[in-house]
Order: structure tokens, then C-alpha cells, then sequence
């Protein structure tokens, strides 16, 4: 007995799956199925409502893949799925920020001390070796810092706060004490409103503002006090960063296997490339920085400038911030050097100098050796990209705005190259045809 031929309307063709559209679905469909639709979505919707306290996005993305599974070869149905799973999976990273954020801190220092370990390894030293005496520096350089530095940092932080109030109150009695109220009382200027709009408005108000400028430029060392005094932190992070280091080549291998088999040579090129760029750039501007830091430390306690050692960590931290850090070091290297032993206008001319031959001699001899010029970013995109990452990040956003810039950049390129090259071979095939 002969088959019956299958109606080419019952289902699409396999082959034409990518590119059924979605109308297809309900012109498929009788008017009562389509009621029955409409009357079952009505239904679920007020379901939902009635259960909205219990509801999370892993119930909502579960429904959504639910409905949406059978109805996969529709085009729109693909794209609402991928939708979902990103704004999930974006959520999803926002809410376990807080639990990654020691995993982030190590793969960080991993991929900083990663080519260190690489080299030993060339020389027949294990990796488990060397990682356990970077971890073992590591926590020696965490402790050294809670116990000695940043005790005398924050002292002296409490002592550049208290010399600025005692400089704004020296110089109100100063002024007040002057000739300057008779003057004002000869040309008929109110000498007591003039007093107490200095006294209760403008003078609080600069105070306010110096105490903002130092407590600003010491936040980062306070939120780095708050992270090292947990104890979680203490003990997790160096040991993940110990494994990570250990295992670094097999995640970089686990993460190109993440890709299909076409891209994957892309990637693992893109890592290269992303390694090279950003890599030498992180590790060269932060051994950069600890020697700019530690010189202006040293040359500034020889030189007898009092908070030394702030002015040290101050410009070491500021100094991964391209030409708004030179300003900021300066012009707070100036104010805190007023407050030295007199004579104070030879101390402030020499921290001025000293900041600015420093930079000089790092732009001329450090970087070119030590960083090298792989970013070769314009200045005026490096404002830029300064100024938008600051608003959205912060004091982070400083510190990443040039390394990310510069990759965003090479990606461009990467992709600009790629079309042309595409575009050529299309021409080529034409040519021939």
C-alpha cells in the first residue's frame, strides 16, 4: 500500500529552518487555536501576577526557554532566547560581584606574575615552586604594608588635616587682627558682616574643600586598608592566585576550547595580541610607579619635606593616571611641603622641581625601556577615554582607561583589517568570474 505523500505545510523544511519567519506560525494557525492561544497567555499572565513575590529571573528565563524551545527554527524565537540569556547572565554577574571579587583580584595578579613564572620555567624551575615563593613575597609585602606603612600613612594623613585647619585658623586671626577692619569701616564696607560671612560661610566652606582634596586623594589607600583588614580576603586571595599561577597555561587553554573550532585561532591570536598590548603595559606602569613612588619618598625625607612616605604612595598611585595624576601629585606635593619646617619656600620650590624632573626623566628614559610604546595612544583620545571611564567608574576608571582604550582600538583595527581583507577576496572572485 502506497504512502501518502507528506503535506509540505504540515511542518517547514529542515532546510529552510534559519529563515522561517515569524508569521508563518500564525497563518498555520485556525481561529480557534489562536483563541485558545490568547485565552492560555491571558491565563499565565495573571498567574504570574498572583505569584510575582515568589518570581526570580531564574523561574522568568526558565519560562521564556520553555515557551520559546519548541518554536526554535523561527527567527525571532532565536533571537528572544539569546536575549534572555544575556541580560540573565548580566544580571547574574551584578549579583555575584561581591563573591567574584577575590577570583577577579587574583586572575589579576596571576596575569601580572604570569610571565615571571614562565621564565623560570624555561629554566627547568617548577611552576608549583615558583608560585609558592611569589605567594610566600607576596604575603610578606601584605603584611609589611598593614603593620608599617599604612599605620604611618594614616598618621600622617591625620597630620596634613590638622596642619590645614591650623593653617586656616592662623590665618583668620591674622587677617582679623590687622588694619584691615579700620580700612574697611573708612570706605563704609560693614567690617562685622564681612567677618561673619568669612568666618561662617567661606572659611568652613575652604576648609571643607582642602580636607575633600586630601580625603579624595587618599580614598584609594583607605579602600585598600578596608580590603586588606578581611581576613577573607588575607587568606583567599593569595591562595587562588598561588593556583591560578600554577595552572595559568591550562585556563588559557580551557578558555580558547570555549570557542568553536572556526574562531578559535582568531582567539587564541587575539589573546596573543591582547597579552603583548596590555600585558606589558600593566606590568611595566606599575613597576613604573613603585619606582617613581619610592624616589619621591626617599628624596623627599632626605630633603626634610614632612609626610614623606604619603607623598610617596600618593604619587606612586597617581602616577598610573596619564598628565591629571602629574597635577594632582604637584599641586598636593606643594600644599603639603607648605607645611614643613621653615624655611618653607625652598621646600616648596624643590617638591615642585623634584615631581616635574621625575616625570621627565620617566617619559624620556623609563617608559621608553620599561613600558615601552605599544599603546601609542593620541593625548587628546587619552583625555578622552580619561574622562568618559572616570564617569562611569570612578578612581578605577582612571587606572583602566588606557590599557581598555587601547585595546578597544586594536580590536578595531583587527576588525577594520578583516573586512578589507574580505572585500579584496570578494573583488578577486569577481575579477575572475
Amino acid at each position: 500500500m502506497p504512502k501518502r505523500p507528506v503535506s509540505r505545510q504540515a511542518r517547514p523544511a529542515a532546510a529552510n529552518d534559519t529563515d522561517i519567519p515569524w508569521t508563518s506560525m500564525f497563518s498555520s494557525l485556525g481561529r480557534i487555536e489562536v483563541v485558545l492561544l490568547v485565552g492560555g497567555v491571558l491565563l499565565l499572565l495573571m498567574l504570574i501576577y498572583t505569584i510575582q513575590s515568589i518570581l526570580s529571573p531564574f523561574l522568568v528565563l526558565g519560562a521564556i526557554l520553555f515557551l520559546l524551545f519548541p518554536l526554535r527554527q523561527y527567527i525571532l524565537a532565536r533571537n528572544l532566547m539569546w536575549l534572555a540569556a544575556i541580560l540573565f547572565g548580566l544580571w547574574f554577574l551584578h549579583e555575584v560581584s561581591p563573591i567574584l571579587a577575590p577570583f577577579v583580584v587574583s586572575l589579576v595578579f596571576a596575569y601580572i606574575l604570569a610571565p615571571l613564572v614562565d621564565v623560570f620555567e624555561r629554566w627547568r624551575v617548577p611552576r608549583w615552586l615558583t608560585s609558592l615563593v611569589l605567594l610566600f613575597l607576596f604575603v610578606a609585602g601584605i603584611v609589611l604594608a598593614v603593620f608599617f606603612i599604612l599605620p604611618v600613612a594614616v598618621a600622617q594623613l591625620e597630620g596634613v588635616l590638622d596642619a590645614v585647619s591650623s593653617v586656616i585658623s592662623d590665618w583668620r586671626s591674622t587677617l582679623w587682627n590687622s588694619n584691615i577692619v579700620r580700612l574697611l569701616q573708612r570706605y563704609g564696607i560693614p567690617a562685622n558682616d564681612l567677618r561673619s560671612i568669612l568666618s561662617n560661610q567661606l572659611t568652613p566652606r575652604l576648609e571643607d574643600i582642602l580636607k575633600t582634596l586630601f580625603s579624595a586623594s587618599a580614598s584609594l589607600l583607605s579602600s585598600i586598608s578596608g580590603v586588606l583588614t578581611q581576613i577573607f580576603y588575607l587568606i583567599l586571595v593569595p591562595f587562588l592566585t598561588f593556583y591560578m599561577l600554577t595552572d595559568f597555561p591550562k585556563i588559557s587553554h580551557r578558555f580558547k576550547m570555549l570557542f568553536p573550532r572556526p574562531v578559535r585561532d582568531k582567539v587564541a591570536l587575539g589573546m596573543e595580541q591582547a597579552d603583548e598590548l596590555i600585558g606589558h603595559y600593566l606590568r611595566g606602569a606599575l613597576t613604573v610607579a613603585i619606582l617613581q613612588g619610592f624616589t619621591v619618598s626617599v628624596i623627599f625625607s632626605i630633603f626634610g619635606i614632612k609626610y614623606a612616605l604619603l607623598l610617596g604612595l600618593l604619587a606612586a598611585v597617581l602616577d598610573l593616571v596619564p598628565y591629571f595624576g602629574l597635577i594632582i601629585t604637584m599641586l598636593i606635593s606643594m600644599l603639603v611641603a607648605s607645611f614643613s619646617d621653615p624655611p618653607v619656600v625652598p621646600k616648596i620650590i624643590f617638591a615642585l622641581g623634584s615631581v616635574g624632573a621625575l616625570h621627565l626623566f620617566e617619559v624620556a628614559f623609563l617608559s621608553p625601556r620599561i613600558v615601552g610604546s605599544k599603546v601609542g595612544l593620541h593625548p587628546l583620545l587619552i583625555i578622552l577615554a580619561l574622562l568618559v571611564f572616570m564617569q562611569f567608574l570612578g578612581f578605577v576608571g582612571l587606572l583602566v582607561a588606557v590599557p581598555a582604550t587601547a585595546l578597544l582600538i586594536q580590536i578595531t583595527k583587527e576588525w577594520e583589517k578583516g573586512r578589507r581583507r574580505g572585500a579584496s577576496e570578494n573583488d578577486g572572485t569577481y575579477a575572475q568570474s
